[in-house]
């Protein structure tokens, strides 16, 4: 089967990962695969083992972030003449964004389309018919059938998205070198510092605080970020380092391969890959999303937090900086704790999150998209591709237009 994996950039970020990540056991599994998307960190290491093709997908319609926009024509037209000239047998594109411009690109070429959505909150907007989709949880899933009204045999949850060999093997040195005390547990989070993790990366600053108050011995690793926001946290871990007299918070900047770090942590705090990555090298993990400190990833809750794919959303209402403390000193305190539940996380990921044990569902997924490419059906898709951009549209022109005449006549800002 010749495969061609599409994102819409291949930036450093979880679900970027994710499809390389598949894509390489695709090609392993005898598959000829090639990668597709805009340039970004990841290019140069997606390269090494498939080719890459540049195909810029645009993010926004002015200021407001979109699906598809007359900026998307050229990605669209750059996606007919891959397909042309390499004539893949279908097109696997991650998230919604990437989907939408394949699908399109898909049915002008007479070649069928899946997609993987990630993260719970994708997609924005319904997204235009195909055989299967894949979700990473059951809280999409849901989304797709009672909000989108799709059919539940049409969406197939599938976890399994990480290479816990690659991971739990690798002995090469980390990408950064970390001045850290070896008699003082390490707490170590990986975050992008974009908008939707502000809240729980200011919440752990003021549990680091109450921490230092009770005079529990730590140090605090931020692994990734940059930007303004990432500078903001740096200036209050540096007053903290002085406030305590001696180098307790690191931040990292971006790294490439960060879970290498990871081996060091004593405590993982973090959400999706991140999660999986410290469970994956059996540290006790807390998950610490949107909404804060969501739970430890242990059997008691693991039904919830996995819902939720790891994203802390089943914490549906703040948890207290105080709870979220207690929490972290307790681990800090109970070696026994700490080998109980890094032990039950490895277990987890091995089982539900390994790329391997993924791998013959996907081609599943694969067969069922290959085997409907009936008239008849790409008629059902043709209409489903036009329901779902008429909001995109609707909201595309509001912004055109209809907000500079509400700032106009002074009802916006």
């Amino acid at each position: 089967m010749k495969i061609l994996f599409l994102v819409s950039q291949a930036v450093l970020g979880g679900h970027i990962l994710s499809a390389s990540t598949i894509a390489r056991y695709m090609k392993k599994q005898g598959h000829e695969v090639c990668f597709a998307g805009g340039s970004g960190q990841l290019t140069r290491i997606i390269e090494q083992d498939m080719p890459f093709y540049q195909v810029p997908i645009p993010f926004f319609h002015g200021r407001l972030p979109c699906y598809f926009t007359l900026k998307s024509l050229p990605a669209v037209n750059r996606l007919r003449h891959l397909i042309q000239r390499h004539d893949f047998d279908l097109i696997h594109a991650f998230d919604a964004r990437a989907y939408i411009h394949a699908h399109i690109a898909g049915l002008l070429e007479n070649k069928p389309v899946t997609c993987t959505l990630c993260g719970g909150t994708d997609p924005q907007y319904n997204i235009p018919l195909t055989r299967k989709i894949m979700v990473f949880s059951e809280e999409q899933r849901d989304k797709m059938i009672h909000t989108y009204r799709w059919h539940r045999d049409r969406v197939d949850v599938l976890r399994t998205r990480l290479d816990i060999d690659t991971i739990i093997n690798d002995t090469s040195p980390p990408n950064v070198a970390l001045d850290l005390d070896p008699l003082v547990p390490s707490i170590m989070m990986i975050s992008s510092f974009d908008g939707t993790k502000s809240g729980s990366i200011r919440q752990v600053m003021n549990v680091l605080s109450r921490l230092a108050e009770q005079q529990v011995p730590f140090q605090m690793v931020f692994i990734g970020g940059k930007g303004a926001f990432w500078e903001e946290m740096r200036q209050e871990g540096e007053r903290l380092n002085a406030k305590l007299q001696k180098k307790t918070v690191h931040f990292t900047g971006p790294v490439l391969d960060a879970y290498r770090l990871l081996r060091q942590a004593t405590i993982v705090l973090g959400v999706g890959r991140s999660a999986f990555e410290g469970m994956a090298y059996a540290k006790p993990t807390l998950v610490v999303g949107e909404r804060g400190f969501a739970g430890a990833v242990c059997p008691e809750h693991i039904d919830r937090i996995a819902y939720y794919n790891f994203s802390g959303r089943n914490q549906q209402t703040p948890c207290s900086d105080e709870t979220f403390a207690q929490a972290v000193k307790d681990l800090l305190q109970d070696e026994k704790a700490r080998n109980d539940l890094g032990r039950f996380g490895h277990d987890f990921v091995v089982h539900e999150i390994d790329v391997k044990h993924g791998i013959d569902k996907i081609e599943e997924v694969y067969r069922a998209v290959l085997a409907e490419n009936s008239s008849r059906f790409k008629a059902r898709q043709c209409c489903s591709l036009f329901a779902t951009m008429l909001p995109i549209w609707r909201d595309n022109l509001w912004h055109t237009v209809g907000m500079p005449l509400k700032r106009l006549v002074g009802k916006e800002k």
